[in-house]
């Protein structure tokens, strides 16, 4: 009895310890799995930062001309902000005769387009076109909805847009702080209700606010003087 109990006590010390030492290499294989996929993710984002600034090359380069010591590499992945969606039913009012409707950046996948100009640019009928000081992301979706996806006061602004994925809406813009008005980047996760924050180094003091957007709006005119 004391021989066979003695058995039974080595069998389950030794089931215990293989149990226990498959436990520990099970969690150090998900704690490598979670690095690996945090790695992983922040490559993508990266990749994406990358290729759509490839694409805005009028914005990195309009940059490169305002403030020569823009460095377009300078970019560095802030914070990950969430927001809580704010939609309404609303079809799109910038049709083809509009002078924006070029300027619309339609999803790759065909889930609506966005407009990052028609809050910004007033254009009265019988008066001077002008800037409103405050600026917006609409995104006119497919199924008839306009969601807010960004929403900018006087301190910055919207210049450039672009989906650097079916899921990624990259807006490079500009937001100025208290050592002056620095180049930003946000890429939206319409889907997910965040968005990345990128900053960079550079600050200055003389760069036109509204300079970017009288350049590529070509076909309005701000002969008026607005600013």
């Amino acid at each position: 009895m004391r021989r066979f109990s003695k058995s039974l006590l080595n069998r389950f010390s030794l089931g215990f310890l293989v149990f226990f030492a498959s436990c520990s290499f099970q969690k150090e294989k998900t704690e490598k799995t979670e690095e690996v996929s945090s790695v992983s993710e922040e490559e993508e984002i990266n990749q994406l930062l990358a290729s759509g600034l490839q694409q805005l090359d009028n914005w990195t380069g309009y940059w490169k001309s305002q403030v020569p010591t823009f460095d377009v590499s300078g970019f560095q992945i802030g914070r990950e902000i969430t927001y809580e969606p704010l939609e309404w039913p609303e079809d799109n009012f910038i049709k083809q005769d509009h002078p924006l409707y070029r300027y619309l950046v339609p999803n790759p996948e065909g889930h609506g387009v966005v407009d990052i100009y028609s809050y910004k640019v007033v254009r009265p009928e019988e008066a001077q076109v002008s800037f409103n000081p405050d600026s917006e992301v609409i995104y006119f979706k497919s199924n008839g909805m306009r969601e807010r996806l960004m929403f900018m006061g006087p301190s910055g602004g919207f210049e450039d847009a672009i989906w650097v994925s079916p899921d990624h809406l990259m807006v490079a813009g500009f937001f100025e702080e208290e050592g002056g008005i620095t180049p930003k980047i946000w890429i939206i996760m319409p889907n997910d209700h965040k968005y990345l924050t990128f900053k960079h180094p550079l600050y200055t003091s003389n760069y036109p606010k509204n300079g970017y957007l009288t350049k590529k709006l070509q076909n309005i005119d701000f002969s008026n003087g607005a600013n």
